[in-house]
């Protein structure tokens, strides 16, 4: 009996691992660009800091916040996936990085 429990722990703990890789959804990437940046200082005496971006991909603009700070310049070609309420954005050294989606707009360019 204890090495029936045993077998099936063995089982369970290597099946496990297996059905949570499944469940995972290719992320969609989109090209885009960075429009706006603006660090802003947070929390007590103004000690962390939070990254808003405006990011632009077809059609429409994503208005975002993250803790980290994105290694990419204004106006050049970048990645991006949106999720429900997240956005991940590649950086130039191919790292991705989860912002907050505080505003979706459609895009139209300037006459």
């Amino acid at each position: 009996m204890e090495g029936r429990l045993t077998i099936a722990g063995i089982l369970f703990a290597l099946l496990v691992p297996v059905s949570l890789n499944a469940a995972v959804v290719p992320r969609r990437w989109q090209d885009g660009e960075i429009l706006f940046r603006k660090t802003v200082s947070t929390g007590h005496a103004y000690v962390h800091k939070q990254y808003v971006y405006r990011v632009k991909g077809f059609g429409r603009s994503y208005l975002v916040v993250s803790d980290t700070a994105l290694h990419l310049d204004l106006y050049v070609p970048m990645r991006f996936s949106t999720d429900h309420r997240h956005l991940f954005i590649q950086d130039a050294d191919g790292q991705e990085c989860k912002a907050a989606i505080l505003q979706v707009a459609r895009y139209r360019a300037r006459q």
